[in-house]
């Protein structure tokens, strides 16, 4: 029931998409449908992916003022979390914001690989809408490389530079609570940056190309959000103070 659901809703509608900028494009080529089947998928995830990144820039604009309440509760964890909270509420931080957006994403990512697993292969009468121009096949090379077959060298390097770069702008944009340079937080962070380009490259070597190509897309618009969203921030202002209910 639900895998139905999702193919109705996503699956078909994606695939159709993909099928239909294939058909669109000079050369029929399955790269460029892929880049312009990110770039409309991003740009619906648009405002959620911003509000997400206003989150870390917010608790970064004030990461000062939320130390000095948190050690005016050092004493008492229950009230120290309390007053955490009514910051946050005050100043209008969601710090779970990111990962709602990444909720939303995810299966989108998922059906995404789905459709470029079969996209890239075949086209399938069966998905395929009744009012979408489509061709019998569509072309799998893309600047020489077929993607449709793992590619083993420019783009899992690409990918894993791309991630690269995104991760290591925003953790300059991110806040770093404590400050100090033995905070777990802090050094896990850090380790994410090397971490995770290192992954995608090895991931993107045993997946179809085409999925590093749309990975390589996606973190490029992720990074160019980031860079416009952290030069036009501006941090909420608010005259409420944070009262916290005290133990007795």
């Amino acid at each position: 029931m639900i895998k139905e659901f999702f193919k109705a809703i996503l699956y078909k509608p994606l695939f159709n998409l993909l099928v239909f900028f294939a058909w669109l494009v000079p050369g029929h080529s399955v790269g460029w449908s892929i880049i312009l089947l990110t770039l409309l998928t991003r740009a619906i995830l648009w405002a959620p992916s911003v509000k997400a990144l206003k989150a870390p820039l917010q608790m970064k604009a004030h990461q000062d003022e939320l130390k000095a309440v948190q050690e005016k509760h050092k004493d008492d964890r229950t009230a120290q979390a309390q007053a955490t909270m009514a910051f946050y509420k005050e100043r209008g931080i969601n710090p779970l914001s990111g990962c709602l957006t990444l909720l939303i994403q995810l299966p989108v990512i998922l059906i995404l690989y789905q459709v470029f697993r079969t996209g890239l292969h075949t086209i399938r009468p069966d998905l395929i809408y009744s009012f979408t121009p489509h061709l019998d096949s569509v072309n799998p090379l893309f600047f020489g490389i077929d993607l449709s077959k793992p590619n083993k060298i420019v783009l899992p390097i690409l990918a894993g530079l791309a991630q690269f770069l995104q991760a290591r702008h925003y953790a300059t944009i991110s806040a770093q609570p404590s400050g100090k340079s033995n905070d777990p937080m802090a050094m896990m962070t850090k380790q994410m940056q090397y971490l995770f380009p290192f992954m995608t490259y090895f991931i993107a070597l045993s997946l179809p190309a085409g999925l590093a190509l749309y990975w390589i897309t996606t973190t490029v618009v992720s990074l160019v959000q980031q860079v416009l969203v952290a030069r036009n921030f501006k941090p909420n202002k608010s005259s409420v103070a944070v009262t916290v209910r005290q133990k007795r």
